[in-house]
C-alpha cells in the first residue's frame, strides 16, 4: 500500500498479459494502453528505448491523475523522458523516477514488461538487463 494516501490502488493485468505489438511503440515515444473501464481500470504506459519497453501505470507520483491530459494513447515525451501534461513533471524511461516537478525524488508505479515475438507482455518480474 501506498504511503501517500490519495494514490490509488489500482494493480496492472497479470503477468503473461498482452499489452501491445513492439511496432505499436515508436523510438523515445510512449503508448497508453487502458485495461478494463471505469473503475478500478488501469492504463499502462509503454516507453521504448531501442528494443528495451519499461512499463508504468499511468497515474502521476504528485496527484492521482493520469499523465496525458487528452485521451490520445500517449503521454508526451522529450529526450527519453515522460512529461506530466497536469504539473509538468518529468519522469525518466528507464526507472520512473521524477527528475523535476512537485514530486522530484519519487517515481511512478512499474508495470515489468518484456518483448516476446514482437509483442509488449507483463511478466512476473523486471527482465535481466
Amino acid at each position: 500500500m501506498s504511503s501517500e494516501p490519495w494514490r490509488s490502488e489500482r494493480k496492472p493485468p497479470p503477468p503473461g498479459t498482452d499489452v501491445c505489438a513492439l511496432a505499436d511503440v515508436v523510438e523515445g515515444k510512449s503508448r497508453v494502453v487502458p485495461f478494463g473501464r471505469g473503475w478500478p481500470g488501469v492504463e499502462v504506459i509503454v516507453v521504448r528505448e531501442g528494443d528495451r519497453v519499461y512499463g508504468y501505470i499511468n497515474e502521476c507520483a504528485h496527484m492521482a491523475v493520469p499523465l496525458n491530459l487528452l485521451d490520445d494513447f500517449g503521454v508526451a515525451t522529450n529526450a527519453h523522458r515522460m512529461l506530466c501534461d497536469h504539473h509538468y513533471a518529468t519522469f525518466r524511461f528507464s526507472d520512473g523516477y521524477c527528475l523535476e516537478g512537485p514530486c522530484q525524488g519519487e517515481s511512478l508505479t512499474a508495470v515489468p514488461l518484456a518483448v516476446r515475438a514482437g509483442r509488449v507482455v507483463i511478466v512476473a518480474a523486471p527482465p535481466a538487463k
